[in-house]
This record gives C-alpha cells, structure tokens and sequence, in this order.
C-alpha cells in the first residue's frame, strides 16, 4: 500500500513538474514593436544570408579551380 502511495505521488509530481517549469517564466522572447520592424529585421537577414551565400560560393568556385591545378588529381 505504501509502495503504491509512493509511485502515485512521484508519478503526479513528475507529471505536474513540467507544468510548473513551464509556466516559471524562464523563457525570454525578443519582443516586436511593430510587423514594420519585423519586416525590415527579415528583409536585413536575407541579405545578410545571400551575401554569405555568394561570398560561400566564390569561395567554393575558387577552391575548385585551385585544386585541380595540383599534380596528381586528374584522372587518366
């Protein structure tokens, strides 16, 4: 009977414990003041990401053409 008691009150604190962690408030979010900013924030990530993105493939391109001038890597 004991052992019963036991298990149900650890398995109704383990069911509720996540309940508890996620009403805490741990999370922070990074809040928007308007859909404005939000938008300009996006439209300077995508241009940040397609500047890496073609700075990644000249790069690519560049490493490519450099290692077949090496001796020994074409194939006979």
């Amino acid at each position: 009977m004991l052992k019963k008691a036991l298990s149900a009150l650890l398995l109704c604190g383990a069911l509720f414990s996540g309940q508890f962690a996620a009403h805490a408030g741990a999370d922070e979010f990074f809040n928007v003041k308007n859909p404005d900013s939000q938008l300009r924030h996006e439209a300077d990530s995508d241009e940040i990401r397609a500047a890496a993105q073609e700075s990644a493939d000249t790069l690519r391109e560049h490493h490519g053409w450099f290692s077949s001038r090496k001796p020994g890597r074409h194939a006979r």
